[in-house]
């Protein structure tokens, strides 16, 4: 159980980690979104690309988690249920800034996509 509450947590730090690396590459490649001032001056394109730097950053939480915790489903889906409690509070204080669809994309994006990245994680085969 320990493993798992770790592999969890770490899961959710490594999406942190990611999103902070990927975000730092989008805004050197693209200095338009680093132009950005209020996240309501966003354009389309700029939505889907934090949406897609959310979603690897995910893959990759969830990926961590499994690899930690030894298994594949659990501690991945631990990691994206740590996040969506964190964002939910959040979102709601942001709801009218974006479209509804940004919103439930985030959301249901990090449960599911974590679960994505444990699913990446080989299978431990016995001796």
């Amino acid at each position: 159980m320990v493993r798992l509450v770790a592999g969890a947590v770490l899961g959710a730090v490594v999406w942190f980690f990611a999103i902070t690396a990927l975000g730092f590459l989008v805004r050197i490649a693209w200095p338009e979104i680093a132009a950005v001032k209020q996240l309501t001056d966003l354009t389309l394109p700029m939505l889907f690309t934090r949406l897609s730097v959310s979603a690897l950053g995910s893959i990759a939480g969830g990926l961590a988690a499994a690899l930690a915790a030894g298994e594949r489903f659990r501690a991945s889906l631990g990691a994206g249920v740590l996040l969506l409690a964190g964002f939910v509070p959040y979102h709601f204080t942001i709801w009218n800034n974006f479209p509804v669809w940004y919103h439930l994309t985030f959301l249901v994006s990090l449960p599911l996509l974590s679960v994505v990245g444990g699913r990446l994680a080989p299978l431990k085969t016995a001796p």
